[in-house]
């Protein structure tokens, strides 16, 4: 009959086994499958210990260090050159319990020549591996066979193992990098050493929004799979974490200030939009919808070569109010710009029509269907009397000669096409002898 001796040599004889199983060359699988691995060795390192009833002080070589309660590295992914974070700071911690395999002692957090080195002499030492390189042998990296190990010289055979009320699982993020706003997808996997109890994680997305949950039932002993998708609205870098009590895990999350211009909501109008000249006519709208904080600059231009800057309510959506006076008549396109180089948010078309106080009547400028063309509105004592419309574009002028027909006020349009753009001022003269003089300024935008 086998005592409680033979017995764990029979166990260490099987954790060897198990051990000699594992794939000597850590590239040949993702980092998934790695931590996979690593999760399911440790879990039947503790279960194959409670078999034996005793753990505390447990050896895998001759003359290796037992380190003190609450050293243990906790590793659940492979670590290598370049590695950072907090499992690297606690590998380095356990491997400075031995002088012999990390004399340096140099606690960075930073998996450098020093931590290579200080893990090759721990695999040498334990017989894990002890040639070749990280690439094709796994020397000099912590993968699965070296955090098994690792685990099997804590204090109670690894209890380390990931538990309910610690981390024992990874997340996935895509993208890790964008311009704003950045839309990602969070997938996290848990209870990866198949802990049997009930357990919530945590994932905090680093950005002062409210974390999301991941629960393990009871009952349930198997890993749980959950995605979350998440929103960053402003530039700056993240860290999303994935926690369990006081223990986590990190991946990052850098966001850009994207160069389009949220300009779904941002809006304004004009009132009134027409009326005779000196006409007054208050904008408003919203802008910064989006609420950023970095907006802008916003500005408007009333399209009579005068314009006004609007000032934001910090970080907030911002309403505002401009009024602004046409003093000459004409038809304007005032226009609401955002950023540097400016983009056109919106228009507003306003029509300032002249009035004159001569006996000719009224006369004032409007659009006529098209943005080069206007139509001269004016009234004339008689359908036959005499005017002359000078277009103000060097062009030949709208004119009719004195007649003789029946009198009485009428009505008369006259449209004109403008060869481009530009502010031009129209010259009626009416009468006889083209006495009465009227004038009506138009800002032609194309």
């Amino acid at each position: 009959m086998c005592d409680n001796r033979c017995m764990q040599r029979a166990i260490q004889a099987s954790l060897i086994t198990v051990l000699l199983l594992m794939p000597v060359v850590a590239s040949a699988l993702t980092q998934a499958e790695l931590s996979q691995q690593i999760n399911d060795l440790l879990a039947k390192i503790q279960l194959l210990q409670q078999q034996i009833g005793t753990g505390t002080g447990t050896t895998v070589t001759s003359g290796t260090t037992i380190p003190a309660a609450g050293s243990c590295p906790q590793i659940g992914r492979v670590l290598k050159p370049g590695s950072t974070g907090a499992d690297v700071t606690r590998l380095q911690q356990f491997l400075a319990l031995d002088p012999s395999v990390y004399p340096e002692k140099n606690i960075s957090g930073y998996y450098g020549a020093l931590t290579e080195a200080a893990v090759k002499r721990f695999q040498c030492k334990n017989k894990i591996v002890c040639d070749g390189d990280g690439g094709s042998t796994g020397y000099g990296v912590t993968g699965p066979r070296t955090a098994a190990i690792l685990s099997l010289q804590c204090p109670g055979g690894g209890t380390g193992l990931p538990s309910t009320s610690q981390v024992s699982g990874f997340i996935k993020v895509t993208p890790t990098s964008g311009v704003s706003p950045l839309n990602v997808l969070v997938e996290a996997t848990v209870n990866t050493a198949h802990v049997c109890g009930a357990g919530v994680y945590q994932i905090d997305f680093g950005d002062g929004s409210s974390p999301a949950n991941v629960s393990v039932s009871a009952s349930g002993c198997n890993e749980v799979q959950q995605a979350f998708s998440h929103t960053y609205t402003n530039a700056g870098t993240y860290a999303v974490l994935l926690r369990s009590g006081t223990h986590q895990v990190s991946a990052t999350v850098t966001v850009t200030q994207g160069t389009s211009i949220p300009t779904a909501s941002d809006s304004f109008t004009g009132s009134p939009t027409s009326g005779n000249s000196p006409l007054t006519v208050t904008f408003s709208g919203l802008v910064n919808s989006s609420g950023a904080c970095n907006a802008g600059p916003y500005s408007l231009n009333f399209g009579d070569g005068q314009s006004a800057n609007i000032s934001l309510a910090g970080c907030n959506a911002t309403n505002f109010s401009v009024p602004h006076t046409y003093s000459t008549s004409g038809t304007f396109t005032a226009r609401l710009y955002r950023g540097n180089p400016a983009v056109n948010i919106g228009s507003v078309s306003v029509n300032a029509g002249g009035s004159v106080s001569s006996s000719g009547g009224a006369f004032s400028v409007t659009t006529n269907g098209s943005a080069l063309a206007v139509k001269g509105i004016f009234d004339l004592s008689s359908s036959c009397a005499r005017y002359d419309l000078d277009w103000g574009d060097n062009t030949a002028h709208a004119s009719q000669s004195e007649g003789s027909c029946t009198a009485g006020s009428v009505g008369k349009e006259v449209t004109h096409t403008y060869p481009g753009a530009g502010s031009y001022t129209l010259t009626l003269k009416r009468g006889a002898s083209l006495q009465s003089s009227d004038t009506a300024g138009v800002t032609i935008v194309q």
